[in-house]
């Protein structure tokens, strides 16, 4: 969303009318792509993909043989599904951005803090994955040896353990910087900047005259 043309009208004394209604911030928001419509893109990008996803795991579940293959197609369907909520959820509040309820400044704010949360649960989802998926690698080696004739290999699942988790360890450290850059790059640094004019404007306004 750009505020520019928004902050100038609030910050010039001499043309301060009434506060800007939905009308005329509608107007601002058309005018040319925003931060807003910006993030407004980047969830139709991602609702796009996950759809895409949704439809092509049932194939995928008809292809393979090994349960833990069957598992992680199943667990990644509940995933996108939830995803395609959350992200419906998005769309829905970068929408009531382009209408105004009260002021402008504070109805933007909640909006603001409404996404940082959401970001948040989505980034910290991101890397719950990687344990779950630790986890259920170790659960389906361990149920493999113990329905193998013969005697219990500890030895072999604690190798098995070890690797995987060192193997894990790496993958979430390597899940951390590389969910942190894309949440970044699609949504931060946008909402970055409208709480950064947001702040400003806040900090700035000058009492209407009379």
């Amino acid at each position: 969303m750009q505020l520019d043309d928004l902050r100038q009208d609030w910050l010039n004394p001499t043309e301060w009318t009434a506060p800007i209604n939905s009308g005329q911030l509608e107007k601002l928001l058309a005018s040319r792509p925003g931060l807003v419509e910006k993030m407004r893109r980047s969830v139709r990008w991602e609702i796009a993909l996950t759809a895409v996803v949704v439809l092509a795991l049932p194939f995928a579940l008809l292809l393979v043989n090994e349960l833990i293959y069957k598992i992680y197609d199943l667990l990644m369907v509940f995933l996108s599904l939830g995803l395609l909520f959350f992200y419906y959820r998005m769309m829905a509040m970068l929408n009531q951005m382009r209408l105004v309820e009260g002021n402008v400044r504070g109805h933007l704010q909640r909006l603001a803090a409404g996404l940082r949360a959401m970001l948040r649960f989505y980034y910290r989802l991101t890397l719950a994955m990687g344990p779950l998926v630790l986890v259920l690698n170790f659960c389906y080696y361990l149920g493999k040896e113990l329905a193998r004739p013969g005697p219990f290999r500890w030895q072999m699942l604690a190798i098995v353990g070890g690797l995987l988790l060192v193997m894990g360890a790496l993958l979430q450290v390597l899940a951390v910087y590389a969910t942190r850059w894309y949440l970044q790059r699609l949504y931060g640094q946008h909402l970055d900047r409208l709480e950064a004019n947001l702040r400003e404007l806040g900090d700035e306004t000058p009492a209407p005259q009379p």
